[in-house]
């Protein structure tokens, strides 16, 4: 649900003359109608089917009211008779193109909606006389060389915030001139040229933010690089993991940079990479850190469950690999099949979020194989093994490339484990003679 008061109908000839031949309307007066939005209004409204045969568009507007679920008031003239066969249109446009005889403004009010025509502006001869703006004047660079703080007294903020983008399984590009909001990408790149006043979060695609481009929030990218070109702007942090960052020196990013590849950000700067990297170096401990707690949660409830998958790691590792990464790219096609749908997008979120915990499950199971593999000579403590196995990724980790080509393989491998055990035997395979012989099939 989104609260708007701003001007928002101005539509070209080519879209109102499409919708417009099925109403019955002409694209010229589409093209200079004014709708003036007040109250609140959702993003997406119902779409209806409507048949109204040579009767006034008043008549029209309270069939199309019924068939959207609305409550309407009306305070505007009856207008000409119209032909409206509408099939499955939003029924927000219909209401417009119907009021496409002049300005009007609609206030609402849960399922209640008010239409009255917009206050007459003034003639331009009465109008009275407003002050020319300033001129602007040009940046001084502060003593630092920093421009921000300027730049930030003489730009105004957007008049719209803009809707949201999700996109899954597919690219998106955000055009010169266009205002969003929020930004998701998933399994697809990302181009912007235009303005992201929210927050930008790609996963498994690369993203460039282009000359002239601004992100007013923070950028999140993951397994793949992102490219801040020259006269790009970032307000918000950068954090870039499983991919390169490349900058260019005009680029302006003002919040904190952490790139697991390049740590610094490319500014050039060393205090600052080096505050990065003691960063990185915390976060890779903490996050050493919560795996073997959780590695031990396992243990400690499930401990044959995970006995099994250690079992089938230690066996056939490779087998375990190629499974895994068959088991991730069917997850993914499944997730992306489902998010087609607004209904299967929280089953494909849900999905997605146990997937990464058993995945998890059993990388914790990869680390203690390897652990007992390298020191089960000297402690036969699974626990101490989950510790040695995690505090040696903690180590490798830190080796540029390797290191997240080594974190890749433990996570593949122990999806692979759960699928060859089918998830530590939760799922029991169905009993062999049991079928179509049912009750007549015979004992040995």
């Amino acid at each position: 649900m989104r609260i708007v008061s701003t001007r928002l109908f101005s539509s070209s000839r080519l879209g109102a003359a499409a919708l417009g031949a099925a109403l019955g309307v002409s694209a010229s007066g589409a093209a200079t109608a004014e709708i003036l939005r007040k109250g609140s209004w959702p993003d997406v409204e119902p779409k209806v089917s409507v048949e109204v045969s040579n009767e006034p568009r008043n008549e029209a507007l309270k069939r199309v009211a019924r068939a959207a679920g609305w409550s309407l008031v009306l305070n505007v003239p009856p207008g000409d008779v119209v032909e409206l066969h509408v099939q499955e249109q939003p029924a927000d446009r219909v209401l417009e193109l119907l009021l496409s005889d002049g300005s009007y403004v609609a206030t609402r009010d849960g399922d209640m909606i008010a239409i009255a025509p917009a206050p007459a502006a003034p003639h331009p001869a009465l109008a009275p006389e407003t002050p020319a703006p300033p001129t602007a004047r040009a940046p001084s660079a502060s003593p630092d060389g920093d421009e921000d703080a300027d730049e930030d007294a003489e730009e105004a903020p957007p008049s719209s915030r803009g809707r949201d983008r999700f996109v899954t399984g597919g690219s998106l590009r955000i055009e010169k001139g266009e205002v969003v909001n929020d930004v998701s990408v998933i399994g697809g790149s990302l181009d912007v040229w235009g303005t992201v006043t929210g927050d930008i979060d790609v996963m498994g695609g690369s993203t460039h933010i282009h000359e002239g481009a601004r992100v007013r929030g923070d950028v999140s990218t993951v397994g793949g690089p992102l490219n801040v070109a020259d006269g790009a702007r970032i307000d918000g942090d950068v954090d870039v993991v499983g991919g390169p960052l490349r900058r260019g020196e005009r680029a302006r990013i003002r919040g904190d940079v952490n790139n697991d590849v390049n740590p610094a950000g490319g500014d050039g700067s060393s205090a600052k990479g080096a505050s990065t990297l003691a960063r990185s170096a915390g976060n890779a401990v903490t996050r050493a850190a919560l795996l073997f707690a959780f590695g031990a949660v396992m243990l400690a409830l499930w401990p044959r469950r995970m006995e099994a998958l250690k079992v089938e790691i230690a066996a056939r590792p490779m087998r375990s690999f190629a499974l895994g990464v068959v088991g991730v790219l069917g997850a993914l096609a499944i997730a992306a099949a489902l998010c087609v749908t607004l209904i299967g997008i929280p089953f494909a979120v849900i999905g997605l979020l146990l997937a990464v915990i058993a995945v998890v499950a059993g990388g914790c199971a990869v680390l203690e194989t390897a652990g007992a593999g390298l020191f089960g000579h000297r402690t036969k403590n699974p626990y101490a093994h989950l510790a040695l196995g995690c505090l040696g990724l903690l180590i490798v980790s830190g080796i540029p490339y390797i290191g997240g080509a080594l974190c890749a393989a433990v996570a593949l491998i122990g999806a692979g484990a759960l699928v060859a055990t089918r998830l530590a035997g939760l799922l029991r395979p169905k009993p062999r003679g049991e079928g179509a012989a049912g009750p007549y099939r015979t004992s040995p």
